[in-house]
């Protein structure tokens, strides 16, 4: 990828890297950065830009305060999923945070043919929405977030990130899952285990995973609403009908709710789908 391309002002990627400080994508080193964050208290995550205001970032912070994020809507949830997961690694060492993925298709790792994933992903499980080659392996990843969850008992480890996507669509298939995420939202806040997730099923207070018997009840610190299937599902996940009144097209509008509830929107989310295998890349190759 050439650096005239990089620097398209049509090129999709390219707001999503000025907001993570890449000027030149071919020779980006993210140690300078990941230095400077070691230790900040709190992971401060792009999300996108306000429609009337697209020169500004609009960022989601997830730590003690903080514990749960999630994104609903009716598409869009994994592209956005994706663009957090891979800001979180070029924005902080893999000494700072780690990442534990479940992912629909494989869309979330970022995963490159030749270096394979950024190193902060330590436990990575995909293919609930096609079969997987090889087929996933649900029971090992549990094991390893739980492994994760009983490792943490005090500062001395990383932050371990687990995201989830399509959480609903993952517990109508392996519905074992289920008292691995309770688990985290139970326990996450005390063991700086953070959890990102995407769902279709209204937010806020929810439990998911009901029509399997396995519900996972827990609260959403954090949400970002694209646009929803109904009325009830934006009032849900923002006490308003802001998320449902969005366009369907262009996609990629939404909403966003911190913990202290001050709603902000409508917000055009930051793409990775073009920087995604390049900015990979580059984090492996430190």
């Amino acid at each position: 990828m050439s650096a005239a391309q990089t620097h398209s002002p049509a090129w999709p990627g390219r707001r999503l890297l000025d907001a993570l400080g890449v000027t030149e994508l071919d020779t980006f080193d993210p140690r300078a950065g990941w230095r400077r964050r070691a230790d900040d208290d709190v992971l401060a995550i792009p999300v996108g830009a306000p429609v009337d205001a697209p020169d500004s970032v609009v960022s989601i912070e997830l730590g003690d305060h903080a514990n749960v994020a999630l994104c609903v809507g009716i598409a869009g949830k994994t592209t956005a999923l994706q663009s957090l997961a891979l800001s979180v690694c070029t924005l902080y060492p893999p000494t700072r945070v780690q990442l534990a993925i479940a992912d629909t298709q494989n869309g979330i790792a970022s995963a490159n043919a030749t270096t394979g994933p950024p190193p902060h992903v330590v436990a990575h499980c995909a293919g609930y929405r096609r079969a997987a080659d090889p087929p996933a392996d649900w029971d090992t990843w549990c094991a390893q977030v739980e492994a994760a969850l009983n490792e943490r008992t005090g500062q001395s480890q990383p932050e371990l990130l687990v995201v989830v996507d399509a959480v609903d669509e993952l517990l109508g298939s392996h519905p074992q899952v289920a008292g691995t995420l309770q688990r985290i939202a139970d326990e996450g806040r005390d063991k700086r285990v953070r959890l990102l997730m995407s769902s279709t099923e209204p937010t806020s207070t929810f439990a998911v995973g009901a029509r399997v018997g396995r519900p996972v009840e827990a609260t959403s610190d954090v949400v970002i609403a694209l646009r929803t299937a109904t009325a009830q599902t934006s009032m849900d996940a923002l006490g308003g009908p802001q998320a449902w009144q969005l366009p369907m097209s262009p996609p990629g509008l939404g909403y966003v709710r911190p913990r202290d509830g001050a709603i902000t929107g409508p917000v055009r989310l930051f793409t990775a789908a073009d920087v995604a295998p390049a900015l990979s890349s580059r984090l492996m190759t430190i």
